[in-house]
């Protein structure tokens, strides 16, 4: 039988929770209530409230959302980048095709920045 999980700040050995930052296992005693964090849905530990932290590092958004990362990787290279693999496969395929290719490419490029800014500014409200 595993030993059950303790608190990361008090020691209890009751740590049910997980706090949304630093995504260390903490008590329900040591959850900041809702009305201080301002959040009704993200739970947040005693330390990340006296830390004042109140958003995510891009290190560990990047690191969160990987599955997400890998499938539009996934879909620009079959979907954008599709010159490449005809090329592999014996099509024959005119360089100036490249161009829009590329263009596409930076203009999609332009929403998915200003996504992980919006990730990282705050935590997600459901």
């Amino acid at each position: 039988m595993t030993a059950p999980l303790r608190c990361a700040i008090c020691g209890s050995r009751f740590a049910e929770k997980q706090c949304y930052f630093c995504e260390s296992k903490i008590c329900t005693s040591c959850v900041v209530p809702a009305d201080v964090s301002g959040s009704y849905s993200t739970i947040k530990c005693l330390e990340c409230e006296r830390k004042h932290v109140d958003r995510l590092s891009i290190l560990k958004v990047l690191r969160r959302n990987l599955y997400i990362i890998g499938i539009l990787v996934g879909f620009w290279l079959f979907a954008i980048f599709p010159l490449p693999f005809l090329e592999m496969a014996g099509l024959k395929v005119d360089p100036t095709a490249y161009q829009p290719v590329l263009m596409v490419t930076g203009a999609l490029a332009i929403p998915f920045v200003f996504m992980f800014i919006a990730w990282q500014k705050r935590s997600p409200r459901s």
